[in-house]
C-alpha cells in the first residue's frame, strides 16, 4: 500500500529522514512512483548518488546539510502559503516541523573495528563482544567511563545512518590496523542508550549471596559483560572474582531483561544483571583481570 502526501509518497518537508535510511538504489522506485515524487526527489537522488561515490571526509555531513536546507525551505514555503489557504495555524505547524527537522539533522559519528561486525542494510550486527570508539585508537588505550569507548556484546543489531572508511589523516597515522576500522553515523539516542549501560555486568546468581546492594561470592566466579558462558567470552569481557570479595552495587541485582541476552542459552534465567556502584579495581594475572575491590569502596580481606 502506498500512502500519498499531497500526491507524494513521502512528506516533502521530511525528505532528509527518508534518505537517511536509504541508498540511491532504494530511493529510485520512490522517484518513479509519480510525477510529483519525481519533482520532489529527483534532485535528492542525484545528490545521494554523488555522496555515495565520494569518500572524502565530510561528504555525508555536507549531504545532510544540503538536504536539511531543502526541507527547511519547504517548511517555510508552506508556512507562508498557509494564511492564503485560510489555515490559521500555519506557523505553529511550521515550528513543529522545524523541531522535528532539527532532531533529524543531529547525528553522532564513531569508529568500529570492521572484522567484529556484520554489515546489513541500515544496521551493523556485532559478531563478538566489541567496542564503539570515539577514535580508531586501540581499545585498551581508551577509557570506558569517559565515553571514549562503549562495550557492545555479541549479537547486538545497531541501527546506523551511514558508514564510511576512515579518512582523517591524523587517525590514519595511529597504527597499521586503522585501515580495518570503519566510521559509522547514528542517532545520538543510540549513544546515550549504550552510555547508560556503563557499569553493567552479569553474574551467575547461584554463586553469590545476596545482601541487597552488595553481593558476596560463595565460590570463585566471574563478573561477565554478557550472559554468555564464561568459556565463550574474551578475556576483556571477564573479571575473576575470588570467593568472599564483595561486589558493591548501585541498586539491587535485577533479572536479565535485554532481548539479546535472554536468548543466549537455557541457563540465562539463573543469571542476574548488576550495576556496579563504582569502577572495579583489578590486577592482571596472565590474560585475566582479578577483582581486588572497587574505587571508593573498602578493600576487602580475602578469605584463605
Amino acid at each position: 500500500m502506498t500512502v500519498a502526501f499531497g500526491g507524494n509518497v513521502w512528506p516533502p518537508q521530511d525528505t532528509l529522514r527518508l534518505v537517511s535510511f536509504l541508498e540511491a538504489r532504494s530511493l529510485q522506485p520512490a522517484v518513479a512512483a509519480s510525477k510529483s515524487s519525481q519533482v520532489q526527489l529527483q534532485e535528492t537522488l542525484l545528490d545521494l548518488r554523488k555522496m555515495e561515490s565520494n569518500l572524502e571526509p565530510g561528504a555525508f555531513e555536507a549531504f545532510q546539510l544540503q538536504q536539511g536546507l531543502r526541507d527547511l525551505e519547504t517548511v517555510l514555503a508552506e508556512a507562508q502559503e498557509a494564511p492564503q489557504k485560510g489555515v490559521s495555524h500555519g506557523w505553529d505547524a511550521a515550528w513543529q516541523d522545524l523541531s522535528v527537522l532539527e532532531a533529524t539533522l543531529e547525528t553522532a559519528m564513531r569508529y568500529v573495528y570492521g572484522p567484529d561486525w556484520e554489515i546489513k542494510p541500515g544496521k551493523l550486527v556485532s559478531k563478538k563482544g566489541t567496542w564503539l570508539k570515539s577514535t580508531a585508537r586501540f581499545s585498551w588505550e581508551l577509557a570506558e567511563g569517559k565515553g571514549e569507548k562503549m562495550y557492545l556484546p555479541a549479537g547486538v543489531a545497531m541501527p546506523i545512518l551511514q558508514i564510511g572508511r576512515v579518512a582523517d589523516p591524523e587517525e590514519l597515522k595511529l597504527h597499521e590496523w586503522v585501515c580495518q576500522h570503519l566510521r559509522v553515523w547514528m542517532k545520538p539516542e543510540i549513544i546515550r542508550t549504550m552510555q547508560a549501560r556503563n557499569g553493567i555486568w552479569f553474574v551467575y546468581w547461584p554463586h553469590f549471596e545476596d545482601r541487597g546492594t552488595a553481593i558476596i561470592p560463595t565460590v570463585d566466579t566471574w563478573l561477565k559483560r554478557s550472559c554468555q558462558m564464561s568459556g565463550e567470552l574474551q578475556p576483556f569481557e571477564l573479571i575473576y572474582v575470588p570467593r568472599g570479595v564483595p561486589v558493591y552495587l548501585s541498586k539491587r541485582a535485577e533479572l536479565v531483561d535485554e532481548d539479546w541476552e535472554k536468548v543466549r542459552h537455557q541457563h540465562v534465567h539463573l543469571h542476574r544483571k548488576v550495576t556496579l556502584a563504582s569502577p572495579p579495581v583489578t590486577v592482571k594475572q596472565e590474560q585475566y583481570d582479578i577483582l581486588m575491590g572497587q574505587r571508593d569502596s573498602p578493600m576487602p580481606k580475602l578469605q584463605p
